[in-house]
């Protein structure tokens, strides 16, 4: 979706011209957004997995992704399911041409303890300098190698 906004000016006599806009930013980020949510799906089928992206100031061009790993049954399942939505994740970036230098990607999962009460932890929080993920071939790229990739990589006991 690219959007084109046509900005009249003040004066009678000047022609309209087409000048940047701060919505057209807007529009990139409410695609990427959407393009998170796509790929991520929901969990229980109704609440999005994607909880927040949220980027530094544009000269920084750090963007930080918070997602709800999904419970896939078993621990290891779980853990390759979340493998996978971080180079999903990843992948979108690269195929929406998201403007970047650097990443953090933080999984949370939630737990319940034998009470049923419940917690959320952070499963994981995997940074990535852009200038090396575009260097990775994304198509022979195998999941389980993303704590590898990444250039820091805090990954709670259990996920590793």
């Amino acid at each position: 979706m690219l959007s084109i906004f046509l900005v009249c000016c003040s004066g009678d006599t000047e022609e309209p011209r087409l000048t940047a806009s701060p919505a057209a930013t807007l529009d990139e980020k409410a695609v990427l957004r959407e393009s998170m949510l796509q790929v991520l799906g929901a969990d229980h089928e109704t609440v999005p997995r994607l909880k927040k992206i949220s980027y530094s100031a544009p000269e920084a061009g750090d963007i930080t992704i918070i997602w709800a790993i999904k419970d896939a049954g078993s621990q290891t399942s779980t853990k390759a399911g979340a493998q996978m939505d971080a180079v999903n994740i990843l992948n979108v970036l690269e195929n929406n041409k998201t403007r970047f230098i650097y990443v953090i990607l933080i999984g949370t999962f939630t737990t319940q303890d034998a009470d049923g009460s419940t917690a959320e932890i952070q499963a994981m929080s995997l940074g990535f300098n852009k200038s090396k993920l575009d260097r990775v071939i994304w198509e022979d790229f195998q999941f389980s190698n993303i704590y590898d990739l990444a250039d820091v990589a805090d990954v709670a006991d259990g996920w590793k």
